[in-house]
Order: C-alpha cells, then structure tokens, then sequence
C-alpha cells in the first residue's frame, strides 16, 4: 500500500459492525468486544478496499455528557498511508454535523498505551481534562474494561472466574485524556458561511 494518502481514492460509508469488526480484532488493542450500544458504525474505504473502521455509541456517562456522541473504537490497517486516521475522523465529524443533531462528539487516549491524542489535534479536537487512573482486564491477550466483569454476558461469567482462579489480571493503569468536537459550533459557522456566500458580502457588516 502506497505511504502517500491521496483523498481521491478515499471514501467513507456508513456499515454494519460485522463488516468491520476483524479490523479491531487485529489492529486494536481493546480487540473486537464492545461493551454498550452501537449508534452508527463507519468503514473506510481505499480504491474501494477496506482499511479502517469505527464505532459510534452512547458515552457511558450520559447524564455529564448529554446529546454526545462517543467514538467507541477507530482503527486502520497498520500499513495505512500516512494521515489515514485523521482523515477517516475528519470525515466523520463531517457527516455528523451535516446527518445529525449531537451537540458534540466525546474521545479518549489512552496513555497507558502511549496515545496522547495526536489524531485528536490534527483534527480540531479540544483536550477538556482526564479521567481518574483507569483499572483494565488482561484476559487471553486481550484487553478488557473493568465494566466487563459486571455486565451479563456469557464472556463476564468466564472472565470473572478468571480472575478469581488467577487467570486473568486486574491492572491500573494511566489516566485518560478527555477529547471534546464541538459540532453546534461548527454547524453555526457553516451556516454563517452559506449565508454570506448566498448574498455576496463577506462579513456580516457588510449586509447590515
């Protein structure tokens, strides 16, 4: 695969977790398990094969974060050209701002894994604080939140005996920085635009 991305051969479409979901099997480190809802799923696409994917969903603290929109998961193939992630989130954010009405979209980085949100500055994001030191599942090679010990899965059954035989570890790890995409603001802006261009003045001045 080419180390130069061309946008030209880009694309993005909205999917089905299925389509996607041996994307973050191989090329995430919290593997293919989701905990909580699925809102929208999107799958990107490079002379029309597929190199990342990404799930939407509810934050799991709706009451602080009302109206959001969590980007739950994102990753593309590791010989993705340069600038592929930043251009598959600045796509999203595009369709979000246009198909939906969410106030803002929520991400994480995680630095116990060494991510300090750079995908997040190329793209506008505003880092708004971490989270507590986060508590994590080692279990078979694969990462787990802590909440996938409490939900009622067929999986949490096996991983909490797990843990209890010593199977599976319960590390803490580092906090997480908090990602903030205004997407009222950004609406506000692109309607500002709009109606500058339809009446041909460039400030607002100059129609008043």
């Amino acid at each position: 695969m080419t180390d130069k991305l061309n946008k030209h051969d880009c694309e993005m479409q909205l999917c089905n977790f299925s389509d996607i979901r041996h994307i973050f099997e191989d090329f995430h480190y919290r593997k293919g398990h989701m905990g909580g809802g699925i809102s929208q799923c999107f799958a990107m696409l490079m002379n029309n094969e597929l190199v990342g994917g990404s799930v939407l969903g509810k934050p799991r603290h709706e009451s602080k974060y009302k109206n959001f929109i969590d980007i739950r998961r994102m990753a593309c193939l590791d010989d993705a050209p340069y600038n592929s992630e930043s251009w598959f989130l600045g796509s999203i954010i595009k369709y979000l701002i246009t198909n939906t009405d969410y106030d803002s979209v929520l991400s994480y980085s995680d630095l116990t894994q060494g991510h300090i949100g750079t995908i997040y500055k190329a793209t506008n994001f505003i880092e708004s604080g971490q989270t507590s030191p986060t508590k994590y599942v080692e279990w078979n090679g694969k990462t787990y939140h802590m909440r996938s010990l409490t939900i009622d899965r067929p999986y949490s059954y096996e991983m909490r005996k797990a843990v209890d035989e010593g199977n599976a570890t319960v590390k803490t790890g580092e906090p997480k920085i908090i990602w903030l995409y205004d997407l009222t603001k950004r609406r506000k802006k692109r309607r500002s635009k709009v109606f500058l261009k339809t009446y041909g003045v460039s400030t607002l001045e100059e129609f008043l």
